[in-house]
């Protein structure tokens, strides 16, 4: 038996991917959801949030105001400023996190826009302050570093925060990758509307056999909170 988490992160960030990422919930396999809390369209989104309980919810910090940006591969490449920016940079992270908060939405789970909150410099700091918080889960994976000691000593900092992470990250929906070798995996979609590639992944994930699927395989959809 298999679980898996479908999360579908930008929640909030324009009307189109707020429809896009509820109707891939109601309509598909999404379980989850990640909030931007300063977007134009955050608001419309925590009703939406509000309005469908079963949709596991957690944090988007945007922190890309600090990095330099490869848009092309919609990754960030290096910090803006030295090292002292750091302690702006945990004032950021702690205001997003209260103001998601102040929304009155459980906090399930916390991950960033351009997988930010990974980054060696600030990676440390994104723990302290979801322990803090009470946040259990974040998202760590291995394939964003660039060797696995790196990996396994960041690894040992979100466990001395007794933190817990997905061991196994699906980073986008295609035909196979549910069948990879896994026991518990987190799969990363962007589903919504006005964009030819998240409009294809709301079809993906709503795709009229793919429960049928999941259930023959013995795939079992659940949320951060399952774990």
């Amino acid at each position: 038996m298999k679980k898996l988490i479908v999360n579908a992160d930008d929640f909030g960030y324009s009307e189109e991917i707020n429809k896009g990422v509820i109707y891939a919930h109601t309509k598909g396999i999404v379980t989850s959801a990640s909030l931007f809390v300063n977007k134009e369209f955050t608001e419309d989104a925590v009703r939406q949030a509000k309005e469908n309980p079963g949709l596991g919810l957690g944090i988007h910090l945007d922190l890309d105001a600090f990095f330099e940006i490869d848009n092309k591969k919609g990754v960030i490449v290096k910090l803006k400023k030295p090292q002292q920016e750091i302690n702006e940079i945990k004032t950021e992270i702690k205001n997003q996190i209260e103001k998601y908060l102040s929304f009155s939405l459980q906090c399930d789970h916390l991950d960033s826009h351009h997988h930010s909150h990974l980054h060696p410099s600030v990676f440390s700091s994104v723990c302290e302050i979801a322990s803090q918080y009470k946040i259990q889960k974040i998202r760590f994976f291995r394939k964003i570093y660039s060797s696995t000691e790196e990996f396994e000593k960041l690894k040992q900092v979100l466990q001395g925060y007794n933190l817990k992470f997905i061991p196994h990250f699906i980073e986008g929906w295609y035909w196979g990758n549910i069948d990879e070798n896994y026991e518990v995996a987190e799969l990363m979609t962007h589903p919504g509307y006005g964009e030819l590639w998240r409009e294809l992944e709301i079809a993906r994930c709503c795709q009229f056999d793919l429960k049928s699927y999941l259930s023959n395989n013995d795939i079992y959809l659940i949320k951060f909170t399952d774990i």
